[in-house]
């Protein structure tokens, strides 16, 4: 597994999608997180609506706030970029038949897909790191511009959103990399995960979240439960942000449960299943 998992991060590294797909989620951290709205509570006040002035509303952009800032970020378009890095990572040895190559070499199948997963859940940790970085340099930068106060979180907040973070993303990660196991096809797989996450958690989620039955059903989502996560790490200020759906305990075991469920699922199939024909 140690050779794999060399093997799959010169691969990590060497791939200029996963550079392009990590280059988009930090500029979106920076570019619509921050800048944008900076600019538009500065500049365009009035054009804000809701019970949460401008003035108090730009306080989510400083340390204070950065926490749950990179949270909810996380929660949308990192959700996105981790599922289509976890389906390249899988699915494109089927579309540039090296999987056929990688197997008549010396590791068993185990050990590559497990060298490739550990390799993701790496990538994870490393991604989340950079996230808390460029976010923390973002809300310095944009307090300092604002000549304005504010406190950082503790070390152990800090330490705790850590961790959401890595959960989180891996879990997404490792659905993305079942995905491109089962359908063996990289536009399959973001295709069909990227509709899920959209239409299925986001779309369908908020329109019926108050609908009885349909409520029970996001109960179990993974996407849901994460979001419960990220409610524990509220703003500094009161806001209209939804009643999560699950506690924050219950949304950490259940994502436990989805990483190990995409992880024994991708191992199964790939253990058992003929990599030659369709």
């Amino acid at each position: 597994m140690i050779a794999s998992l060399r093997a799959e991060s010169v691969k990590t590294r060497k791939r200029w999608a996963n550079w392009i797909l990590f280059a988009i989620l930090l500029a979106w951290i920076v570019l619509l997180s921050y800048l944008t709205f900076y600019l538009v509570v500065r500049l365009s006040p009035h054009s804000i609506q809701g019970p949460v002035p401008a003035s108090v509303l730009k306080r989510r952009l400083f340390p204070e706030n950065y926490v749950p800032t990179v949270l909810n970020a996380a929660e949308s378009i990192g959700a996105a970029i981790m599922l289509i890095y976890g389906a390249l990572s899988t699915a494109s040895e089927y579309g540039w038949l090296t999987v056929q190559t990688i197997l008549i070499q010396k590791p068993t199948r185990w050990a590559v897909l497990a060298g490739k997963l550990v390799g993701a859940g790496i990538t994870a940790v490393v991604v989340s790191l950079a996230l808390l970085g460029v976010t923390a340099l973002a809300s310095y930068v944009v307090v300092t511009i604002d000549s304005s106060s504010s406190s950082w979180p503790s070390w152990e907040v800090t330490l705790k959103a850590f961790g959401a973070l890595v959960l989180q993303l891996a879990v997404w990660t490792s659905l993305g990399a079942f995905l491109g196991i089962a359908f063996r096809s990289a536009a399959a797989a973001i295709g069909g995960g990227l509709v899920y996450l959209f239409v299925v958690e986001a779309l369908l989620g908020s329109l019926f979240r108050n609908t009885p039955v349909v409520k029970e059903i996001l109960k179990f989502l993974p996407g849901v439960n994460g979001g419960a996560i990220n409610a524990s790490f509220p703003a500094t200020f009161r806001d209209t942000t939804a009643t999560a759906l699950v506690g924050a305990g219950r949304g950490v075991v259940t994502l436990l449960l989805y990483l190990a469920i995409f992880t024994i699922s991708s191992l199964l199939i790939f253990q058992q299943r003929d990599v030659g024909g369709s």
